[in-house]
């Protein structure tokens, strides 16, 4: 927050509150929609635990649909929770400042929570289908929760690691996410911040989006918007196949 503090003089000391919460705004949406996924995908766990999927596997009822069902459970798990947490986070800022978005960026936001939802709980469908006790699963819980804040760059902008790292991360589905949470909510305020600069507008603008990760650094390639839309539907398709496999590999047979 340093490069915040060296401007405080020139601009008004809220927006530069409202560029930190939007921030952190951004950082619980993106940590929530992968947290609460794996949470929810215990039942699938449960299921295993006690012998539910040797039903599925006599029954014509297995593969696809089973992976499919175990799915739309979690995602309309999450997707209610990360939209109550996006409802709530975006009435905060409002009372506590100006968010400068407009009805397109709230119907965007919640686009944005739709997708980041499917993308979260397909990925943890794998990891989740090579668990068969639900307290396991509850433990590796507890470690992505303190780790995926780092890996998204909740916790810590993404532009402050160098290029190697960051495209590491940028090649999580849940980076990109965490940027269009971060571009959509973000860009009103340091707009708004940057028309007050004058000469100045245009570098700060473009740095602070750079240092916050509104777009991100893959093999120092910028990401846009729609590549990081097409990149987190991509990852759906592709987790979909993997997680019909993986059930057939380590679903209980009779």
């Amino acid at each position: 927050m340093k490069d915040l503090e060296s401007v405080k003089g020139l601009i008004h000391e809220g927006d530069i509150e409202n560029i930190a919460n939007t921030w952190l705004l951004a950082g619980i949406l993106s940590t929530c929609s992968i947290t609460v996924s794996l949470n929810s995908l215990s039942v699938m766990v449960n299921d295993k635990d006690r012998k539910v999927d040797y039903d599925y596997n006599s029954s014509p009822a297995h593969g696809a649909p089973v992976v499919l069902s175990y799915f739309v459970g979690a995602f309309i798990n999450t997707l209610l929770i990360s939209l109550m947490v996006l409802g709530i986070g975006l009435v905060v800022l409002t009372i506590i400042g100006n968010t400068y978005l407009t009805i397109v960026n709230v119907l965007e936001l919640c686009l944005i929570t739709v997708v980041g939802c499917a993308s979260s709980t397909m990925i943890m469908m794998i990891i989740a289908s090579f668990f068969k006790k639900a307290s396991a699963l509850g433990a590796f819980g507890g470690i992505v929760s303190a780790a995926v804040g780092f890996v998204v760059g909740a916790y810590v902008p993404l532009g402050s690691f160098g290029n190697t790292a960051q495209t590491i991360m940028a090649l999580l589905p849940g980076s990109q996410i965490a940027s269009l949470y971060r571009t959509v909510l973000m860009n009103g305020v340091i707009d708004n911040v940057s028309s007050v600069l004058g000469e100045g507008a245009a570098t700060f603008s473009s740095e602070m989006k750079e240092i916050f990760s509104l777009s991100l650094n893959m093999f120092n390639y910028q990401t846009t918007k729609l590549f990081s839309y097409l990149y987190a539907i991509g990852s759906i398709v592709i987790a979909f196949g993997i997680n019909v496999i993986t059930y057939r590999k380590t679903s209980k047979r009779a």
